[in-house]
């Protein structure tokens, strides 16, 4: 059932990477984590999970622990679908932005 979730899509001119957020609606760190990439003209989707039935917030978090073999806090980003962020550390996005730079660049080139 968790497959079937309906992510936000926000458009933006940094789109060299797939970019996937699990949040929390009322979490602070959350909040900040979305308009740092909003700001940086990141393109990614997120989903609020609290505003989902609680079986399916279990889903996720246990999809995410075995698949990232990490505890699951939010927001938990993914890069990818290889990479995970676990909160908001403003030096760590910092490198999501190189990182998705770099992978412009090559393209590009």
């Amino acid at each position: 059932m968790a497959e079937n979730l309906k992510f936000t899509h926000v458009p933006g001119r940094r789109n060299s990477c797939k970019i996937t957020v699990y949040a929390l609606s009322t979490c602070g760190f959350c909040r900040r984590a979305l308009n740092f990439l909003r700001e940086n003209e990141v393109e990614f989707d997120y989903i609020y999970v609290d505003q989902l039935p609680l079986n399916i917030q279990d889903e996720i978090v246990a999809k995410l622990e075995k698949e990232f073999n990490k505890p699951v806090a939010f927001p938990f980003l993914i890069l990818d679908g290889r990479e995970c962020y676990i909160g908001f550390n403003p030096e760590k996005y910092q490198q999501i932005l190189e990182k998705i730079d770099l992978k412009e660049a090559f393209k590009n080139a």
